[in-house]
């Protein structure tokens, strides 16, 4: 079966730092997420259990509630922010230590560098590598990550656990072979239901 897109690269430092970029902004940016909401909740209870909210009044209490819940979105958002800007550059800085170490560990396991290719098909996906074959279901997608350099695929690897197993498949942009990067995407919003493309 031919396919309709096809990644294809050497892997070096540079080419997966594109994809450890992906992997830590977006554990980043859901790390800044469940910190600030935990934040708020440990801030609640003490509140609770050492001040007065609302001066022990029904209405007080409301009041209380509805400034507590905009310091707690202004304290999201400033997450956020200081994630996408200040925070970035040290999840980049570690972007680049993490693809030194991958590189040495894959490149010293396999005796050279590995050649990395995905390939796109009308109903499915397949990474390959000389030494691991891996096929994947677009309805198992859950998250498009897109960064400058890279596009990756977040894709819930076993149906049947409670639990969030997921693998990223990523790679970077200019491996993309005979084609533009904004076609490959329509392509896999066009097959990946209800998922969004997340510019991080």
């Amino acid at each position: 079966m031919a396919f309709d897109y096809r990644v294809k690269y050497e892997e070096s430092v540079e080419t997966l730092e594109a994809v450890c970029e992906l992997y830590n902004s977006d554990n980043s940016e859901l790390t800044m997420k469940y910190v600030a909401a935990g934040l708020g909740i440990v801030v609640l209870v003490f509140m609770f259990i050492y001040g007065n909210p609302g001066g022990g009044t029904a209405a007080g209490l409301v009041f209380f509630f509805i400034k507590y819940l905009f310091a707690w979105a202004a304290l999201a958002l400033a997450a956020m922010i200081i994630n996408r800007t200040v925070w970035r550059k040290a999840v980049r800085a570690s972007a680049a230590g993490d693809a030194e170490e991958m590189f040495k560990y894959r490149k010293q396991k396999n005796g050279k560098a590995l050649v990395s290719q995905i390939d796109f098909y009308e109903s499915r996906f397949e990474s390959v590598t000389k030494i691991k074959k891996r096929a994947f279901d677009y309805g198992d997608v859950v998250r498009i990550l897109e960064t400058e350099k890279g596009l990756g695929l977040v894709v819930k690897t076993n149906k049947h656990t409670l639990g969030s197993v997921k693998a990223v498949i990523g790679f970077p942009k200019e491996a993309l072979i005979d084609a533009d990067i904004e076609e490959l995407k329509e392509f896999l919003l066009g097959r990946c239901p209800g998922v969004k493309i997340k510019k991080l």
